[in-house]
């Protein structure tokens, strides 16, 4: 029995693919490579494949994860190179290894996140006064049951870290934010709370997840 994580990136066209069309993608890709894949046992056996952290649609990722397990010993290159020759393009598996960590330990991401905007050092200079100050107030949706609701909250504790740089005419944000299964951020909150007083709105060119990391600040592996 081999267990394996498999990292990849979800890029291009690939950004619009939902999870659950990402997870019956990757399902025929181990199936078309011929892989020697371990089946659940029971009543209803299915392909055991674990993803870390569900992607939002939209969202670009050079560090999304899955964890498979084989019932046989392969080579790693053989493993990742039969299976990018199935996968679509925009998906593309970067490493594959044993896992190390849980899945359960991620705690944080990082994002890159660009702007189109007219006056760049404006905006950069008024997205720092937005992210250093003591609270940062957004409409988060939850469920009550069956029922949606929104509820303000501050997203200043979930951010570990953030940078602001300009390149041409574009602002580009790097942060750390809150992630896992138990306290997940959308990144689209924080882009939120930034651009609401914004006038004009700068213009979001691009959301990329670069890294995962747990909570002492090691990339999760």
């Amino acid at each position: 029995m081999q267990n394996l994580r498999l990292f990849f990136t979800k890029t291009g066209m690939t950004i619009y693919i939902s999870h659950l069309d990402l997870m019956r993608g990757m399902t025929r890709a181990v199936k078309r490579a011929n892989l020697p894949m371990w089946y659940t046992e029971g009543f209803n056996p299915h392909l055991f494949m674990t993803f870390a952290l569900p992607l939002s649609l939209g969202i670009e990722s050079l560090c999304e994860s899955v964890e498979m397990r084989l019932t046989e010993d392969m080579p790693l290159d053989e493993v990742k190179t039969k299976l990018n020759e199935a996968l679509p393009d925009g998906i593309e598996i970067t490493k594959i290894a044993e896992p190390i960590k849980k899945a359960t330990e991620i705690a944080f991401s990082e994002y890159k996140i660009e702007f189109d905007c007219k006056n760049p050092e404006q905006v950069c200079e008024q997205f720092n006064n937005v992210l250093s100050s003591d609270e940062i107030l957004v409409e988060k949706k939850s469920k009550q049951g069956r029922r949606k609701v929104f509820k303000e909250v501050n997203i200043k504790e979930n951010i570990n870290s953030y940078s602001l740089s300009l390149k041409d005419e574009k602002v580009i944000l790097t942060a750390i934010i809150s992630a896992g299964q138990a306290n997940n951020i959308n990144p689209t909150l924080l882009i939120a709370a930034l651009t609401k007083d914004e006038k004009p709105e700068p213009q979001l060119v691009n959301i990329i997840k670069t890294k995962l990391f747990c909570e002492d600040m090691t990339e999760f592996e």
